[in-house]
């Protein structure tokens, strides 16, 4: 019998030292109302520890009825913006500073509320976390983009200040991703040559396919694209677990906790299944983190390394 012996194995990830943290929730529908919540628990106990929180919750839709079932809203905010209603109800319940921007995500918005990345340097105390929970290739393009843009224009290359965490599900399973770079390169030098980690690849960069439409094809037309089953109907024809948004939430949650609270974090993926009730995580070691980036680019360092 095969253990599995990765955990045990694994490096450790920690961020750059930081004074303060923002969180840019990026979706407050199903999985993102109930991190709404997870997100004011986690700002809490870090002030706790002497660190700034604060949270932006980005979405442009309204509540609707069919968000009732598996969302964190009730009937009486039907009609109301869903991150103006998510930050109200998280600042009179946390007394945290709660910021909403009622439209969709993109570049722009991150970078008018966040230091010059032109000019960062080591000493700048604030780490951003985009957490992003959406149900479309479109708003993962804006968040890859603005990694993008921050692994490009930052000088702190071995200590980057913007994360991304993605929350994805399908009707009974789900999956959470994080990191912070897009250089197969960089990812792969720091986890074979550094003790602890400061790198992992992006969610973008282990799963390309979350920036390609659903199928991966393109809709046929305009209006393919914009008519959307509600949730209460994806419930009701067996599309939609009752409950798989919320676990997606918990995963985030746990995750982000192991990274800035406990500082434990030895996973960059964690995957479940509700049906069958199996979960699985992606340790941080060098096979896994490896296989996560370019194969060609893996094959060369790891004959490198064997020579050496």
């Amino acid at each position: 019998m095969n253990l599995d012996l990765s955990f045990l194995n694994a490096k450790l990830v920690l961020p750059v030292d930081y004074k303060s943290v923002e969180f840019w929730l990026v979706g407050a529908g199903g999985t993102g109302s109930f991190m709404a919540m997870n997100l004011a628990r986690l700002a809490f106990e870090l002030k706790a520890l002497g660190k700034q929180a604060t949270i932006v919750i980005v979405d442009p839709d309204c509540v609707e009825t069919g968000n009732i079932p598996r969302s964190n809203f009730c009937f009486a905010e039907i009609g109301s913006n869903k991150a103006e209603t998510l930050a109200a109800r998280v600042s009179r319940a946390w007394g945290i500073e709660v910021g909403f921007i009622k439209e969709g995500f993109r570049p722009a918005l991150l970078q008018s509320k966040t230091d010059d990345w032109s000019v960062q340097t080591s000493n700048s105390n604030k780490l951003t976390i985009l957490v992003g929970c959406v149900d479309n290739h479109q708003a993962r393009l804006e968040m890859h983009e603005s990694l993008k843009f921050h692994n490009e224009k930052s000088y702190d290359t071995t200590f980057p200040r913007l994360w991304w965490i993605d929350g994805g599900n399908g009707r009974d399973s789900g999956q959470v991703l994080i990191g912070n770079r897009l250089n197969e390169k960089e990812i792969c030098q720091s986890v074979l040559n550094t003790p602890i980690l400061s790198l992992l690849p992006a969610p973008s960069l282990q799963h390309p396919e979350l920036l390609q439409p659903e199928g991966g094809k393109k809709p046929r037309n305009t209006r393919q694209t914009n008519e959307r089953v509600t949730c209460a109907e994806r419930i009701r024809l067996g599309e939609q677990s009752l409950n798989v948004n919320q676990r997606v939430a918990v995963e985030m949650s746990e995750i982000l906790s192991e990274l800035l609270l406990t500082q434990t974090l030895k996973r960059f993926a964690a995957y479940f299944d509700l049906e069958s009730g199996a979960s699985r995580s992606v340790y941080n070691t060098p096979d896994t983190i490896l296989a996560a980036t370019n194969f060609k680019l893996k094959a060369k360092l790891k004959s490198s390394k064997n020579k050496n």
